[in-house]
C-alpha cells in the first residue's frame, strides 16, 4: 500500500497517529477506565456510535515538568462504508493543537479502546 492510499494520520505525515489496541496486551492497563470491548463489539460499531481513541503526539506538550505525548479522546463515528472508519473528534485536545473538536479522521475498529454506553 502506497502512502497516498494509508488512510490513516502519522507521526510524520500529520503530527500524530492512533494506538492499535490488541486486546491480550490491553485488558489489565490500569489507566483505562473500562476493559477493552471485545473485537466482535469493536469491529461492529456504527454509524453515530461514540468511540474513544488513543492518540500519539510526535511532539510532546511539556507542562510543569511533566510530558504529554497521548491522550484519549471521543469520536462520533459517521461512516464504515469502507475498510476504515470515518468519524468526527467530540473532544477539545489538550496536549496538541494538531487537532480540534469536529476534525474529520479515519481510524481502524482495531484503534477502538472504549465504546460509549448510556448507563
Amino acid at each position: 500500500m502506497s502512502e497516498d492510499d494509508y488512510p490513516y494520520a502519522t507521526l510524520e505525515k500529520d503530527g500524530y497517529e492512533l494506538e492499535p489496541v490488541e486486546l491480550d496486551n490491553w485488558q489489565d492497563q490500569g489507566f483505562l477506565e473500562h476493559p477493552v470491548p471485545a473485537d466482535d463489539e469493536r469491529f461492529n460499531v456504527q454509524e453515530g456510535d461514540i468511540v474513544k481513541l488513543i492518540f500519539h503526539y510526535k511532539k510532546p506538550l511539556r507542562v510543569q515538568g511533566k510530558s504529554f505525548d497521548a491522550e484519549h479522546m471521543w469520536v462520533v463515528v459517521t461512516s464504515t462504508d469502507k475498510d476504515y472508519l470515518t468519524g468526527f473528534l467530540d473532544n477539545e485536545p489538550h496536549y496538541t493543537k494538531l487537532l480540534s473538536p469536529g476534525v474529520e479522521l479515519n481510524f481502524h475498529p482495531e484503534h477502538i479502546v472504549d465504546i460509549w454506553r448510556d448507563e
